[in-house]
């Protein structure tokens, strides 16, 4: 694939923080972006893509709703980069929110917790370790429950279109411990990329960053040069 750089883009609540144990074990020139709270998916696409700017052929690795990120970003400047790479990453059907991916369940338990169109919301500490957490030692479940932030609701709404570029290489990576996407979940957002796609497989939970991130890097690695 011949890349040369990749950018990192976090997942709900998170920052660029969750890559600290990534970065340094990439080969290529990386960067891990924080997407702006108070921009909206065409804002977050813009700052995946500024980020990608000083590269002739990058990679995105898109961790679980940078997903929706990726896929905007490559519909917006697909021109910018050589490959995406979804972890654990939600992959919506065309013209689908990440609410619409939501099971009928969740979204009427949403709604009568008063989650409407704007406004923040915050995934609860209890939540977040049972979902996140599982397999992380507790050091590192206070950090990545400490570190959690609001997310724009208004994002989770919007509708993504899947405009992926010819001659752009894409790969989704299977977390086979998952509380938060199961491996059925995983398996239909994996399925909505090319058929072409590369499955690559990590057995850890969500948060791959923290608990494999040498294997991560080295997927990512890997990958890239192939």
């Amino acid at each position: 694939m011949k890349a040369d750089g990749v950018v990192l883009v976090h997942g709900g609540m998170h920052g660029s923080w969750c890559w600290s144990r990534v970065l340094p074990r990439l080969e290529l020139p990386a960067v891990a972006v924080d997407l702006p709270r108070d921009a909206g998916l065409d804002g977050w696409a813009d700052t995946v893509a500024d980020a990608a700017s000083g590269m002739r052929a990058a990679v995105v690795v898109a961790h679980s709703l940078a997903g929706i990120v990726a896929l905007h970003a490559l519909a917006r400047a697909g021109d910018r980069f050589r490959g995406a790479m979804f972890v654990a990453a939600v992959v919506p059907r065309d013209g689908q929110s990440y609410f619409g991916t939501l099971p009928a369940p969740l979204n009427r338990l949403r709604d009568l917790l008063g989650v409407g169109s704007r406004g923040d919301i915050v995934m609860p500490a209890p939540l977040a370790r049972l979902l996140l957490c599982h397999d992380l030692p507790p050091d590192d479940t206070r950090t990545l429950v400490g570190n959690l932030t609001p997310e724009p609701v208004a994002v989770l709404n919007t509708p993504v279109r899947h405009r992926l570029p010819d001659g752009v290489r894409l790969a989704y990576v299977h977390t086979t411990r998952d509380r938060a996407l199961s491996r059925r979940a995983q398996e239909r957002y994996a399925a909505r990329l090319h058929p072409a796609a590369d499955r690559l497989y990590l057995d850890c939970g969500h948060s791959a960053f923290f608990s494999r991130p040498h294997e991560l890097a080295a997927l990512v690695n890997t990958w890239c040069a192939g």
